[in-house]
Parts: C-alpha cells; sequence; structure tokens
C-alpha cells in the first residue's frame, strides 16, 4: 500500500539496511519511539551516555528504543547487510533525528 493510501498523523514504517561493515551513526530520537525487527544480519548496538552501553541482536530479535536516548549501530558482518523492520511513534520521525558525540560532556 502506498503513501497515498495511508493516513496515519503517528505512525510511520520502512525497511533499513545496514550494509557488510556499516554503521548508523550516533543519533537520538526526539519524541518518538522505535521498534525494530532484525529480518537478516546481526548487529551491535551501543546506548546511554557517551554509547558506553552494549547489545548484540541478531535476526529474529526485537529491539525497542526510548525517546531521547543516544545510540548508534553497527552491522558486525563484513560480507552480508543488516536488514530490518522499523516502526515509529511518528509519521515526521526524520524532522525529529539529531546527530549525537559520544565525546560530548554529560
Amino acid at each position: 500500500m502506498g503513501t497515498a493510501f495511508i493516513t496515519s498523523k503517528g505512525l510511520s514504517a520502512n525497511i533499513a539496511t545496514i550494509p557488510p561493515g556499516g554503521v548508523a551513526y550516533a543519533h537520538i530520537h526526539v519524541g518518538f519511539e522505535v521498534i525494530l525487527y532484525i529480518i537478516e544480519g546481526k548487529v551491535r548496538h551501543e546506548f546511554g551516555p557517551g554509547l558506553k552501553q552494549a547489545i548484540e541482536n541478531e535476526a529474529g530479535d526485537f529491539i525497542y528504543i526510548k525517546p531521547g536516548v543516544p545510540h548508534e549501530v553497527f552491522n558486525m558482518s563484513d560480507i552480508e547487510p543488516v536488514v530490518a523492520f522499523v516502526a515509529r511513534s511518528s509519521a515526521d520521525e526524520w524532522d525529529n533525528i539529531i546527530p549525537y558525540d559520544r565525546n560530548q560532556p554529560k
């Protein structure tokens, strides 16, 4: 179903990919939640202040990201992409993502 038929003001979804060895650089979602379902691949999420916490997820895992939590996502494979279904509690999420510097003062 294309966007012409979807009138949601509070949801968005897409398929996201991270190429082999790629990174979704550190950022923060301002005012919206995210749920990801890893379809293919394995990732390492570094998150929290200074990105000092980490967790690994693989195909079949769900990941929940609270609003305002800094995070960076690494594809752990040098040969396979990561593919994930991403759902967000905001239809205008791209206007509400800001870069995060892991070295910024607290």
